[in-house]
Order: structure tokens, then sequence, then C-alpha cells
């Protein structure tokens, strides 16, 4: 961070003691990007530090509403999309995970195949997602999301689907711990 605002400082007077105009304003920009990647590389740490030791099932969202394999596409969005904030829904078959299907997912089907389509045709199975534990730390789970760029994660306890963690839920409870909220990590 502090390479960062030397590099900043430094480009930015570079221009005004006679170097050049265009010289100096691509240090200014590479000062502003060091700069930047700075600040972020500082914030991931204290991101990491705060959910450290935080287990996921503090963050998760338990029970979540959950699909069949065999509902076509309309009735997913008509019956469980529509009015509601959710963005994936762990897809059960006999009480047991299957699948998980998102609005991503949803937007591949054409519209008129949406009767005709299947949520099974469409979702990403179980065995291609990635789950985590409920007693898992949190600093991990949230390294899953962003090393797989996905928004959720099925909490399972073995086989059992116990929750869904989102992104969401772990921007939420930052914001609550930075916000000095009570004590987040009973």
């Amino acid at each position: 961070m502090i390479g960062g605002g030397i590099g900043m400082i430094f480009g930015l007077r570079l221009p005004f003691f006679g170097e050049g105009l265009v010289s100096g304003m691509w240090l200014a920009l590479i000062g502003w990007f060091l700069n930047n990647a700075s600040i972020q590389s500082y914030q991931r740490v204290v991101i990491q530090d705060v959910l450290e030791g935080v287990p996921v099932e503090h963050m998760m969202r338990s029970n979540p509403p959950t699909v069949g394999p065999d509902i076509s596409v309309g009735e997913l969005v008509h019956d469980h999309v529509m009015g509601t904030d959710d963005y994936g829904f762990p897809v059960l078959d006999a009480g047991r995970l299957v699948g998980l299907v998102t609005l991503e997912d949803v937007r591949a089907v054409q519209r008129d195949a949406w009767n005709t389509t299947t949520v099974r045709e469409i979702m990403t199975p179980a065995d291609q997602l990635v789950t985590v534990a409920p007693g898992e730390d949190s600093a991990q789970a949230l390294y899953r999301l962003a090393q797989r760029d996905v928004r959720q994660l099925p909490v399972l306890s073995g086989d059992s689907l116990v929750g869904l963690l989102r992104r969401r839920d772990i921007v939420k409870w930052l914001q609550l711990h930075a916000e000095g909220g009570a004590n987040l990590r009973a």
C-alpha cells in the first residue's frame, strides 16, 4: 500500500518537473493502478482475517428454497424465481442433492422452450458443484466462491443439504461486523 502511494505521488509530480507531460501521465496512471492494487490486496487480507475461524453455518441460509429436477423451466421461473431475490436453487430428487439451477442457466434457454425444458436438462449436476460443510471456515468458503466465480455454494452435512452459502450472505455478515454488530463469531 505504501509502495502504491509512493508510486502515485511520484507519478503525479513528475509532469510538473519538466520530464514531459505524456511520460508523466503514464507514470501517474501506473501509480494509480499500483495504489488500487495495494488497496484491494489490503482489503482481501482484512476480510480473510475477519472471516478466519468463523464457521459457514454462521452465515449460510438454512433450509433454502429447493426445486425438483422434473419441473419445467417455465414453472421454475413463475413459481420460484418471480417475487424473490434468489439467484440459484438447489435441485433435490427424493431429498438428495442432484444439482443446482441458476438464473444464468435459465437465460441460456429460449423463452419459447421454457415449458418443454426441464430443470434437470439445464442444471449443473451435483458431481460438478463445489460444496462446503457447515463447520468449514468461512474464509476458505469465500476463496472457493471467488476461485470458481460462483454466487452460491450448497452446504452439505454428509450427503444432506443443510443450507446455501451465498456471496451476499458473506457481504451482509461483513457489513454487520464492520458496523460493530453483536459478537458475530459466537
